[in-house]
């Protein structure tokens, strides 16, 4: 799997994860270290769930994740198609 990184905002260096905190089931904190012993930032950069592409087969009640432009309108394609066949 492929590891989604971002670069150290002042010398866009490697950065490295130190730790992370979860905050909630939508959000979490992760700790970087900037791997430029020239530059040594260490900063909090924030994880967040924003929006559903493709629906959970098993979701859970208590979350709720907006659904993308893209998923809304193939759901209604497909529910005005099984309307027209039906």
């Amino acid at each position: 799997m492929r590891v989604i990184g971002l670069p150290c905002p002042h010398c866009e260096h490697t950065v490295r994860a130190a730790k992370s905190r979860t905050l909630s089931p939508m959000y979490k904190e992760i700790t970087y270290m900037c791997q430029n012993p020239d530059c040594g930032h260490v900063f909090v950069a924030g994880l967040e769930v924003l929006r559903t592409l493709s629906l959970s087969a098993q979701p859970r009640n208590d979350i709720r994740i907006p659904l993308s432009q893209h998923v809304k309108h193939t759901a209604a394609d497909q529910l005005s198609l099984n309307l027209c066949v039906a």
